[in-house]
């Protein structure tokens, strides 16, 4: 029979676990050796290389096709000596993540496996078959199918799914894929003698995993020391500018260093371009979340929230979250989020010559937005008292900035019990007869999840997920907003641009979903996406690490918390040449600066923001409303930016601006 699929696709399909949304447990070293084990293994079967005792050699001298096989067997072709298939195991497996990467996007455009944000993968549950090429031979089974059977019947198998089975044994997942006993324990053995090439290839992958030809002890160098006050003189500390500072400082120092504070504190750091691949690839395997945001989840009442929680927990929920705030729901509440973004400005009396207080004046109009059309519930009375909970329990539970006793003064006990006021709202806004005939909302689909399943979104969990969690992402993508608006008072030539767009889009009418096109508001993502990139509002991630590990030549501790910089690569020249300078056309299609591990304002990585997709559509409709109607100056007008870099990035409470200009009148 004609496969359609390689070994190596049906390998990583059979690696992948579809309740974690990512491999099996399999160590680096071993996956990368398995990985190459399984591209050998289909060279071999298609006749471009052969095996004897001593050496794996070429028979086949002909091009692919495919590039990364050719650039295997470019480099095999290279070599002029004979080498066994350990030697070339080892040696290639540096191409293994490559490899995987390329597996993974072909499976995806095939449709058998589904891409999930943040880096999870799983199986395409619609299409169970793969088409072989051969209409008389199809549908062609599924490979797990072929396994199963392999292993639980006496069929004989056929030579590529014993190389699978040869392969998923040296790794030590078949456990986990099926439930084992004796008898198929033997069966296995006696499968993965049945075929030379795979006796072979497993050999030579075990010898790998256990004594690497190549293997030297790991240099482990100590880890540099930075003091605070030593950088004192640097102006991105004193702008409060935390990722520009940070991108200095790994330059300086390397990738991984102990940051000493002025309290005797040292905390440990790593940033830079390669640390966010790095991160990317080995979070979820030597990364766990959950300990500093316990306190956090306490003095909330609550346990296991999206961002304290790993494995196959933490997925689900991203799951179900991702579909609450999916392109589909935010464009069916686009006429909400219009009609209340023109409300704010006109009840605030925007005109010309309008002054705005940036970080105030920007929280609210998205706290606006985001209260209604998530739960239905009006909280601007009460947002500021909101807003300084929300800090004060931040900077004291996950950033360690304030005692703990800070959250019992009376004036935090206040603001908490207004926090409860607003939950109380929410849950009189929320009876049956309240929401009969009404558009679904975030509140609507916490609440039947819980009693769907209320193991899974406990009751004790709704009250965080109801009340604070709007108020935290008015707070960042207010923010974002005031950055952004920054941005248009010094940056006339971009604004027109925004308008041209604006214009396009509200002439005459409000847009539907089918008028925002990527042409049509083309200028305004890439304006988002550099403010992004510039003023990223959550600069870093916090961590602790579980399981021991290497970056690049450093041992990080176990047990030890570690402060992920993720952002500080914004502002490295080797991923956004002149990266000081705002510039949108960094976005282009033949530039695409943004398309690596470099750019990561949402976080790395497992735990990258589930909701991005919405605030990125959020923001590009408040900015193409705004610069529909208004230009905008500094005050005063020579002001230089300074930040607020606690608990998230924004701009000084200080900011200033100015409306100079109101181009366009409000519809009544």
């Amino acid at each position: 029979m004609k496969h359609s699929l390689s070994i190596t696709e049906e390998f990583i399909l059979m690696i992948l676990n579809d309740e974690t949304g990512y491999f099996y447990q399999v160590g680096g070293w071993d996956l990368n050796c398995a990985v190459i084990g399984s591209v050998l293994a289909d060279l071999s079967l298609q006749s471009y290389i052969d095996t004897d005792a001593d050496s794996l050699f070429i028979v086949n001298a002909e091009k692919t096709g495919e590039q990364t096989l050719d650039l295997l067997l470019d480099e095999i072709r290279q070599d002029k000596q004979r080498r066994n298939t350990q030697y070339w195991i080892e040696r290639l497996a540096t191409h293994s993540e490559t490899i995987i990467d390329q597996t993974l996007a072909r499976l995806v455009k095939a449709k058998l496996l589904k891409y999930h944000d943040g880096g999870f993968y799983t199986i395409n549950k619609v299409v169970l078959y793969v088409d072989s090429g051969n209409n008389d031979d199809w549908p062609e089974q599924f490979v797990k199918q072929r396994i199963s059977e392999t292993l639980f019947t006496d069929i004989i198998p056929d030579p590529r799914d014993i190389i699978i089975i040869s392969l998923l044994n040296v790794c030590d997942v078949l456990r986990f894929i099926f439930e084992l006993d004796d008898d198929t324990e033997k069966r296995i053995h006696q499968v993965c003698q049945m075929e030379l090439i795979s006796r072979s290839i497993a050999e030579a992958v075990t010898q790998s995993i256990i004594t690497p030809a190549f293997k030297k002890a790991p240099i482990k160098k100590k880890i540099p020391s930075v003091h605070l006050l030593g950088l004192m003189g640097n102006r991105f500390l004193w702008r409060g500018n935390i990722p520009a500072l940070m991108a200095e400082v790994s330059k300086k120092h390397g990738p991984v260093f102990h940051l000493h504070m002025p309290n005797g504190k040292s905390i440990l750091c790593i940033a830079g371009p390669n640390v966010n691949r790095w991160v990317h690839r080995n979070a979820r395997k030597v990364m766990t979340s959950g300990v500093y945001f316990r306190g956090l989840e306490k003095v909330c009442g609550a346990s296991g929230l999206i961002t304290s929680l790993d494995g196959a927990d933490h997925f689900r929920l991203r799951k179900v979250m991702g579909s609450v705030y999916s392109e589909k729901k935010f464009f069916s509440r686009l006429g909400d989020i219009i009609r209340l973004t023109r409300s704010f400005m006109s009840e605030q009396g925007w005109k010309k010559g309008t002054e705005l207080s940036v970080q105030q004046d920007m929280r609210m109009l998205i706290n606006l937005q985001m209260t209604n059309i998530l739960v239905s519930t009006d909280s601007q009375d009460i947002f500021n008292d909101l807003v300084k909970w929300k800090e004060g329990a931040s900077n004291t539970y996950v950033g360690g900035l304030f005692p703990k006793w800070w959250m019992k003064t009376p004036a935090m006990k206040r603001r908490f019990n207004i926090l409860l006021q607003f939950i109380k709202r929410i849950e009189q806004n929320h009876t049956p007869f309240q929401r009969a005939g009404k558009q679904r909302e975030l509140a609507d689909d916490l609440i039947s999840m819980h009693h769907s399943d209320p193991q899974f979104m406990p009751e004790q969990n709704l009250p965080f997920l109801l009340g604070a969690a709007p108020i935290l992402q008015s707070i960042y993508l207010g923010d974002v907003l005031g950055f952004a608006i920054y941005e248009m008072s010094k940056n006339p030539d971009i604004v027109q641009r925004l308008r041209n767009e604006a214009n396009a889009l509200f002439k005459g009418r409000d847009p539907d979903i089918e008028d925002f096109t990527p042409e049509s508001t083309d200028a305004c993502e890439r304006f988002v996406l550099e403010c992004l990139r510039l003023y990223p509002v959550v600069p870093l991630q916090i961590r602790t690490i579980s399981n021991q590990c290497m970056l690049e030549d450093y041992a990080l501790p176990t047990g030890q918390q570690v402060y992920i910089i993720q952002t500080a690569a914004h502002y490295s020249e080797e991923c956004f040449p002149d990266p000081h300078k705002f510039d949108i056309d960094r976005y282009l299609p033949e530039r695409a600066e943004h398309r690596s591990h470099g750019y990561s304002p949402y976080g790395l990585g497992t735990h990258m923001c589930v909701g991005f997709n919405w605030m990125k559509l959020q923001l590009i409709v408040s900015i193409l409303l705004i610069s529909h109607h208004y230009d905008f100056a500094t005050l005063p007008k020579t002001h230089k930016l300074q930040f607020n870099p606690f608990p998230t990035l924004s701009v000084s409470k200080k900011l200033k601006l100015k409306i100079a200009d109101q181009v366009c009148e409000l519809p009544t």
